[in-house]
């Protein structure tokens, strides 16, 4: 045995030897012959060895330089995988859904409902009715812990709830303004209808407002609706009309100074938050808001980039969501950037105070309350930002933005929708043009207004995001520097196979089938 491996290796070297000769061979034909710039300089036998060395050198700085070239040029296009351009000046507005408009009256208390909820609570004799439903303006402070100064009563009113065992949520519903005296009149698409049947009460952050065309992200079967109105036409006669009653007589807590309503407009399927776009709507005034629609939307091919690439989420890619923890008790079903913000604030309001205010839809988070007013005025910083759950004393730079992960993950919108509004408004007053109108002939012209809520044009942009760096730029990139660096080409590819694969192994053939008729 020991034999034969003795006489293996001389033939396991003469192999390797013979095989090192025959790529130096094939490499000093291919330099004579390739189109390769300098390499037949450095093939050429006649010439002196200081020369071809020193072709040798500059080649391979050339093909240092590329490689460092195509480094970089990959390392630049990979932060910037994707690029959103205009697709269109063009799209038809019947593509883009009618957003969803949310009402809420500024005064956040009804005098009238206040007063009814407040004869049904045992009240201490040392204490007068008139006195508990003016202490329920107290619960302002839920909404912006800082409006009042002096919190020393706010307790009274929260042992008084307790002791009627009514938690918050139920005294917001209660005395909280009816949509259907809010809204006395609506119109869609030219059509009057009633309000009941298009509005409903919605959460929002103002508390109980109503809304149209709106579907709370928090409905676990969002996903497959898909089922927001949209309109063929523009125009004051073609979109959404609404006759509305602040009624100033029943004001108790208004939000605002101000007689009037705020009207929000988002995305259907977005949580009408502070971010969403917003109007005042005094009173005695009819109002037009037009709306100029913009869509960015997403390709295919997008989606199957990684999100670390793309850096931006569909609406059904939910994995980054905060909500998906267990101590939060809410859950949305549509992502949306606005949506995954608004549960990052949710889940810096619990660790901080360890419960959740009543105007977040949510499952089994503790609601709070009014003696948790203090916690959520201290602390209002560090959740009601852009940043929430960052300490509110560090200074927000663009270095900090750059080097810091956004807040709880949240990523932009692959596909999103957004409504540019301008407005305008003229002073109510009865002429016999519109007189007869059955939707405004009973109209209080001094204490009510109509807003008219439609598209602008028939036409509106079209944002693309698609993927910037495929394989074509790879290509034509990296052709390109291999090119002026060395003056490769696809057919330089085609000689290198050919001269150390093919040859090499067709001289091996040849070689072998000479040998066996040799032997025969």
């Amino acid at each position: 045995m020991i034999e034969i491996m003795q006489h293996d290796k001389p033939e396991i070297k003469t192999f390797k030897s013979q095989l090192l000769f025959k790529m130096k061979k094939q490499a000093e034909e291919f330099c004579v012959n390739t189109g390769l710039h300098g390499y037949k300089y450095i093939g050429y036998n006649r010439r002196t060895k200081f020369e071809r060395t020193l072709w040798g050198i500059t080649v391979f700085i050339a093909l240092s330089c590329a490689c460092v070239l195509m480094h970089t040029a990959w390392e630049y296009n990979s932060s910037r995988s994707t690029l959103t351009v205009i697709k269109t000046t063009h799209r038809g507005i019947w593509n883009y859904p009618f957003p969803a408009v949310t009402v809420c009256n500024l005064n956040r208390i009804s005098a009238k409902k206040a007063k009814q909820f407040v004869n049904t609570l045992n009240i201490p004799k040392n204490i007068t009715r008139n006195g508990v439903v003016q202490q329920l303006r107290y619960l302002l402070a839920l909404f912006d812990p800082g409006v009042f100064d002096n919190l020393d009563n706010i307790h009274h009113l929260q042992n008084l709830l307790d002791n009627n065992n009514v938690t918050v949520v139920d005294v917001m519903r209660q005395i909280s303004p009816d949509c259907s005296r809010l809204l006395i009149g609506c119109k869609w698409k030219g059509n009057q209808v009633n309000c009941g049947k298009i509005i409903k009460q919605s959460l929002s952050r103002d508390g109980f407002c109503c809304s149209f065309n709106y579907t709370s992200p928090f409905d676990s079967s969002v996903i497959q609706k898909q089922n927001f109105e949209k309109v063929t036409s523009c125009g004051y006669q073609t979109g959404l009309t609404i006759a509305i009653n602040p009624e100033p007589d029943d004001y108790l807590a208004p939000l605002l100074g101000s007689y009037g309503v705020k009207i929000l407009l988002h995305f259907p399927y977005n949580y009408p938050d502070y971010n969403a776009v917003s109007k005042l709507i005094g009173m005695g005034y009819q109002v037009f808001l037009s709306i100029s629609p913009t869509e960015i939307y997403s390709t295919p091919a997008v989606r199957k980039l990684s999100i670390s690439n793309r850096k931006c989420l569909f609406h059904d890619e939910n994995i980054n969501m905060p909500v998906n923890s267990s101590n939060i008790g809410m859950e949305f079903y549509h992502y949306s950037y606005i949506n995954c913000m608004t549960a990052c604030r949710a889940e810096a309001i619990i660790s901080k105070c360890g419960c959740l205010p009543f105007y977040y839809e949510q499952k089994s988070t503790r609601i709070c309350n009014l003696t948790d007013v203090k916690c959520l005025k201290e602390n209002r910083d560090f959740f009601d930002t852009s940043f929430p759950g960052y300490d509110s004393k560090i200074k927000v730079t663009n270095e900090l933005i750059q080097n810091t992960d956004r807040p709880c993950n949240c990523l932009p919108d692959c596909t999103l929708y957004q409504y540019d509004i301008e407005d305008s408004q003229g002073t109510l007053k009865m002429t016999k043009s519109y007189a007869d109108d059955p939707f405004l002939k009973d109209l209080n012209i001094t204490s009510q207004s109509t807003v008219h809520i439609f598209f602008a044009d028939l036409v509106s942009l079209q944002y693309c995001r698609n993927v910037y760096f495929d394989w074509h730029n790879l290509f034509a990139s990296f052709g390109g520097l291999l090119g002026l660096f060395a003056g490769f080409s696809l057919m330089s590819g085609c000689e290198l196979i050919y001269f150390f694969i093919i040859r090499i192994t067709s001289d091996s053939c040849i070689r072998n089938k000479n040998k066996r008729k040799f032997n025969h």
